[in-house]
């Protein structure tokens, strides 16, 4: 499967996982983006994105040059082994107590994700979107029935001095 260049990266356009995903699976930022303070954190996010996978796996954009995206395993051994005999061009990189990280070409991004359990990205139909709005439709942006809540416990406190 061949993808655009857009997509995989080149000298003017850099690899972002989440274009690659294209809405298909469930792309997060890993949690040191919101951990760290903004003026230490790289302004770039594409190297915080993640894709999470069964049992604590993950996948995440390992580099440029050439582009390479790269898979962590915990305690699955036997779902690395088969990532490597089925997809052609994966490495791996580091073996150690039942952890496992495979490199990867972008191309081979969905039967990687297929293979390791990556997490789904949630796609409504128009009825369940429906439903959905309907539902909230008492509550959603409605700022009277918001403050009105903020008054209630104010009243309750004893007064001041």
């Amino acid at each position: 499967m061949s993808l655009p260049a857009k997509v995989t990266g080149g000298a003017d356009k850099p690899l972002v996982l989440s274009a690659l995903a294209q809405g298909r699976w469930r792309v997060s930022l890993e949690e040191s983006w919101k951990a760290e303070k903004p003026e230490i954190r790289k302004p770039d996010r594409r190297w915080y994105e993640e894709i999470c996978c069964r049992k604590d796996g993950f996948i995440y954009l390992y580099a440029d040059s050439p582009p390479t995206l790269a898979l962590f395993l915990n305690n699955r051994p036997h779902i690395a082994k088969q990532i490597l005999q089925e997809i052609p061009g994966t490495r791996l990189d580091l073996e150690m107590d039942k952890e496992v990280v495979i490199h990867f070409r972008p191309e081979a991004l969905h039967r990687v994700c297929e293979l390791a359990g990556g997490r789904k990205r949630r796609v409504l139909s128009l009825e369940q979107k429906t439903r959905l709005v309907e539902a909230g439709k008492a509550t959603r942006f409605n700022p009277d029935l918001h403050g009105s809540q903020v008054q209630k416990s104010t009243q309750n406190e004893a007064p001041g001095p």
